[in-house]
């Protein structure tokens, strides 16, 4: 890893997950990260940076022209490492798409990202599955998809968010977002309460972007079901517009 930072080819995508660089190895990413004018997509995927290492590399992102694509994804990140990222954002207006999955973030880790995204940064795809974020942690997203104009591709997989986390999700959805065109709320313990939560919003959001539900592996059932199929016939009835549900 020592050598990276003393590099001078053009490297323009980087895949070093699987390594276990630690947070020690995570210096060397970092300073490489400062220097490179070239490099656009990184993944650190699996590599146990921690919290230590994650603040390293945001640290350096701060100071990176180049970088779109960030892969943190399974590094025992946990809120202090993901409000450094979030810390980040609010300087960095090149990153677009960010995975942070299967990391115990937190609400309180949601909270610093959201924060942030309301009114900052230009993420496009924002990665959350297997992040513990529940209830509480779809509450702050949805509050910051009041605001944000940027993000078209949400994953929140497997956070326990049940149906009050879609039912607050559905609120926000069906009276103000335009940008976010695809949502996966897999492995989310779903039921019909919230499936008829979102079926609703995607009939009364005439303006809402939305293209792609992803709602695998959850507990709706017939209601559910049946109220999603019509959500999608009526969008397409009334725009002419196609939505793909998946459960």
């Amino acid at each position: 890893m020592s050598a990276l930072s003393a590099h001078k080819g053009k490297i323009t995508v980087l895949d070093i997950g699987n390594n276990n660089i630690t947070s020690e190895g995570s210096l060397y990413v970092a300073e490489f990260i400062k220097v490179t004018k070239s490099l656009r997509w990184l993944s650190l995927y699996m590599d146990d940076v921690g919290d230590e290492g994650a603040e390293k590399v945001a640290d350096a992102l701060k100071q990176n022209k180049t970088i779109s694509t960030m892969d943190f994804g399974g590094n025992n990140i946990h809120s202090r490492g993901v409000t450094a990222i979030a810390e980040t954002l609010k300087e960095n207006e090149v990153l677009t798409t960010l995975e942070l999955s299967y990391n115990p973030i937190g609400p309180q880790g949601v909270k610093a990202l959201c924060d942030v995204l309301k009114f900052n940064g230009k993420l496009q795809t924002l990665k959350l599955g297997w992040c513990q974020i529940g209830v509480s942690g779809a509450e702050f997203i949805a509050d910051c998809l009041k605001y944000n104009t940027t993000l078209s591709t949400l994953d929140l997989r497997a956070n326990g968010l049940g149906d009050d986390g879609a039912i607050c999700l559905a609120r926000s959805l069906k009276i103000i977002n335009e940008s976010l065109k695809s949502l996966d709320l897999g492995f989310n313990e779903i039921r019909d309460d919230g499936a008829f939560a979102l079926a609703q919003a995607l009939k009364a959001n005439e303006d809402l972007a939305v293209t792609s539900l992803m709602l695998a592996n959850n507990f709706f059932g017939k209601f559910g079901q049946v109220a999603l199929t019509e959500a999608r016939d009526h969008v397409y009835e009334m725009s002419g517009k196609e939505i793909d549900i998946y459960y």
